[in-house]
């Protein structure tokens, strides 16, 4: 109804603007359909979708840990996505007869392929379990559902709260940046208010309200760290990375100061695995508890270290490209860092808005980049 209110206004005024001066109806009309060519334009130089399906699988044989604890039934398999669907973590934490699934992919092929992982196992699927509300992370759980319908998405409360919120707005990135490979429609997850999980009664911790990355949510965005005493297992997820850049938008020196103290305090303990949330599969033969945590650790202060040394975005992509040369992920370095400049148009990475942003002054550009993405947090967030 509104549109259609709309729409009559519109052509009453542009009526109106002809019974005026006819002159001056042809000039708006060329002036509408410059704007309208123009945005057609804009459009079309944006990023292919069908970039997310990898051409080939690459890397080692997913890693499988047994436990530490004599008499334990509990094994962890650690699934890893590939290079273009941004190297996400799964873990698999398996007993004799039931498995439970902590991250559920970003893409259609990608939670396909950990399906199929999940059928080897022989076991049945009981939860798939959200650490932090992020699409990378939750996709997938759609496809796997297909799959297993019994199993039941949960996750902590205020995760779930979050995901619940960010869902349409998540559905349509996901389409616009893997098309057809989109893990759409999004499930929502049901909370399960817990501090632990029993599983064929072993005892699974998660340890709410942890720091990690952020992206367009607060510095608190509250994760979930996994500790299976079994295993002496951490899967502190996007908290950790191994060999490739961290998603370092949205964080704040109060932020990124208590994310180092718990990667630190995660150094004090007596751990056999830890899992990161985004890890180059090539590089997952590498993986140790201590290269990964000094890992995470040393990157953060890397990226502070060329923040607080550059005036410009650009001068900190370079230089952290430039210490960090080998490492994959390179998006999450791209978007973190024009977050935290405020350079809301070129998330998009569409050259021509960027294009056209360059012919516009800067005063205007920096307005409606401060406006975009202070509406984008503010849909995003409680």
């Amino acid at each position: 109804m509104k549109k259609i209110v709309v729409l009559a206004a519109f052509v009453l005024v542009m009526a109106g603007l002809f019974m005026l001066s006819s002159v001056a109806f042809w000039i708006v009309v060329a002036l509408l359909a410059g704007l309208v060519l123009l945005a057609m334009w804009v459009k079309g130089g944006g990023q292919a979708a069908e970039g997310s399906i990898p051409s080939e699988l690459v890397g080692p044989e997913f890693k499988t840990y047994e436990a530490a604890v004599p008499d334990s039934p509990l094994k962890l398999l650690h699934f890893i996505s590939q290079a273009n669907e941004i190297n996400v973590s799964s873990s698999l934490i398996m007993g004799d007869k039931e498995v439970i699934c902590v991250t559920a992919q970003a893409t259609k092929y990608a939670a396909e392929r950990l399906a199929d992982e999940i059928e080897k196992t022989g076991r049945k699927l009981t939860y798939i379990y959200l650490d932090h509300p992020h699409l990378d992370h939750s996709q997938g759980a759609t496809i796997l559902k297909q799959r297993f319908p019994d199993a039941k998405c949960v996750g902590a409360p205020k995760v779930v709260k979050l995901q619940h919120l960010r869902m349409a707005a998540d559905d349509e990135m996901a389409r616009k940046r893997y098309g057809d490979n989109a893990a759409v429609p999004s499930l929502p997850f049901e909370p399960l208010d817990t501090d632990k999980i029993m599983l064929e009664g072993r005892e699974i911790q998660l340890w709410h309200d942890q720091y990690g990355d952020v992206g367009i949510g607060e510095e608190d965005e509250p994760h979930t760290v996994i500790y299976i005493p079994d295993l002496k297992a951490l899967l502190p997820t996007d908290i950790c990375y191994f060999g490739a850049h961290m998603m370092m938008g949205g964080t704040t020196a109060k932020g990124r100061e208590k994310w180092k103290e718990q990667i630190r305090s995660y150094m004090d303990m007596d751990l056999d695995v830890v899992i990161p949330g985004h890890v180059v599969r090539t590089w997952s033969d590498k993986l140790t508890p201590k290269a990964t945590l000094e890992y995470s650790l040393g990157y953060i202060e890397d990226y502070e270290a060329a923040l607080a040394s550059s005036k410009t975005s650009n001068e900190v992509i370079e230089k952290m490209l430039k210490k960090y040369p080998e490492q994959e992920h390179v998006s999450a370095l791209y978007m973190g860092t024009l977050i935290n400049f405020g350079e809301t148009h070129r998330l998009l990475f569409n050259p021509r808005i960027e294009k056209v942003a360059s012919f516009l002054p800067k005063g205007f550009v920096k307005w409606a980049d401060k406006k975009l993405f202070d509406a984008k947090k503010k849909a995003a967030n409680f």
